[in-house]
């Protein structure tokens, strides 16, 4: 059994026992109902029969209590109203048991069997489900992270004490966006979906939500701004794309100077005293060419040699301007980062946010192109080597990747804009839903969310 499930297998046991209690109370609560109101029923028509309709053939002058009978049976009291007993040899008087008091037997018998009833189910808690429930995730930091393969975060913390509150036992599953979270609800792969799950007007169309139990919202992350220009203008160069531009020009040189080795082998002494001092007198030619264009014989007869001088400058022009162009846009798109300080600032800016997530239906309605990433920290891998310029998430997400992944690289710029609420998604009609909003209260009432929400955003952590 799971450590967050300790405990629970006894109190479920008890739990079952008292539901049956109650149920089969309830059974019998309804049966002597039913016994009892034939009875009742019964002892009216005897009573219209037997002692009422032979009144009738009384004369005028004894009519009265027959009158009085009739207004009792509506609804009026017939108080020491004396009517003779017509079943029997001989005629005799008794007194007549009001339509009142049988109407008032009926009634309390009612009330006490109901409220009998009403006691056994309120005395037994809810019930519990007969399975574990299965409750939907992903992984968005600090609301869901995984660690050391168990999860742990904001939401994990809080369903945790939801459940326990409501004597359940439950397993994760782990189904990857939000989008995907509320389809497996909906079509019952789920029972419930927690993690940072904004609830919007469509969401509330597939699936049910429980009360919000975090403020959230919008905002942008950027790289930080340098404040040592130098230091960090080498730390944020593109040192892959500049490493496969290296290599690609040490292939290249190789090249041009075995193809110098092989013409000049034979008519130029420096190049005829073997292999590896030709090839090394070839890479000094082949570096002459590239930044003079020239070869250094210029009277030197051969419009082959001319044509193979001018191709192998001309490569060296294109690779030069290929380093150059990859150093200056790292530093171009460093500049134009300092510049998006809120929402104002993304147009014509690269960005990246999730596909399927609240900030991408926000890019997407104003017409903001972005990348699209499967995960938010893929997002954030991509600003930090230089590849978007801006990520646009969850307020909450950004500020503890700031904190806890940035290493002073990244920061959260601007205000948080298109303010959200995240809950709790159960299926449509579900009988969660109200239990997991009481649960979610009494947490509100007692001090255990506040203390759950410090131990994850509380600057000290």
């Amino acid at each position: 059994m799971p450590p967050y499930c300790t405990g629970l297998a006894l109190d479920r046991t008890l739990h079952q026992a008292a539901i049956h209690f109650g149920e089969t109370l309830t059974v019998i609560g309804n049966l002597a109902l039913m016994f009892i109101g034939m009875a009742h029923w019964l002892d009216l028509r005897r009573l219209w029969r037997q002692e009422i309709l032979p009144l009738s053939h009384l004369h005028p002058g004894r009519r009265s209590c027959r009158t009085r009978a009739g207004l009792a049976l509506g609804g009026h009291a017939l108080d020491g109203c004396l009517v003779r007993d017509w079943s029997g040899p001989q005629t005799t008087l008794r007194a007549l048991p009001t339509a009142s008091v049988l109407l008032a037997r009926i009634v309390v018998t009612l009330l006490a069997l109901g409220a009998a009833a009403t006691v056994a189910r309120a005395a037994t808690p809810a019930p519990a489900t007969d399975r574990p429930l299965r409750v939907a995730t992903g992984r968005i930091a600090p609301f869901v992270i995984p660690e050391g393969g168990t999860l742990t975060g904001f939401s994990v913390d809080l369903w945790k004490e939801l459940a326990r509150r409501l004597r359940v036992e439950f397993t994760w599953i782990d189904v990857g966006s939000m989008a995907d979270q509320i389809q497996a609800v909906r079509r019952g792969d789920a029972d419930v979906a927690i993690s940072a799950i904004t609830i919007t007007e469509e969401r509330e169309k597939l699936v049910d939500f429980s009360h919000p139990f975090f403020d959230s919202g919008l905002q942008i992350m950027v790289r930080a701004r340098a404040e040592r220009p130098l230091l960090d203008s080498f730390r944020f160069l593109p040192w892959a794309a500049l490493a496969q531009l290296l290599g690609a020009a040490i292939v290249l040189m190789l090249v041009l100077a075995n193809v110098l080795w092989l013409i000049e082998r034979r008519r130029n002494p420096a190049f005829g005293k073997g292999y590896v001092v030709g090839i090394g007198e070839g890479l000094w030619g082949a570096a002459l060419i590239i930044a003079t264009g020239e070869h250094g014989d210029r009277g030197a007869p051969g419009v082959f040699k001319r044509i193979l001088v001018a191709s192998m400058w001309l490569l060296g022009v294109v690779l030069i301007a290929q380093l150059t162009a990859t150093v200056t846009s790292t530093q171009t798109v460093e500049r134009l980062q300092s510049t998006i300080q809120g929402p104002a600032d993304l147009p014509g800016k690269t960005i990246a946010t999730e596909s399927g997530s609240i900030a991408a239906e926000y890019l997407t309605r104003f017409g903001l192109p972005y990348v699209e990433v499967s995960t938010g920290g893929e997002g954030l891998d991509k600003l930090t080597r230089g590849q978007v310029q801006a990520i646009v998430y969850d307020a909450p997400t950004l500020q503890y990747w700031a904190a806890k992944r940035g290493h002073g690289v990244v920061q959260v710029v601007g205000p948080i804009f298109r303010p959200e609420k995240y809950g709790i998604a159960v299926a449509e009609d579900s009988r969660l839903r109200k239990r997991i909003n009481e649960a979610l209260i009494g947490l509100y009432e007692d001090g255990t969310y506040e203390q759950i929400r410090a131990k994850w955003f509380s600057r000290e952590n």
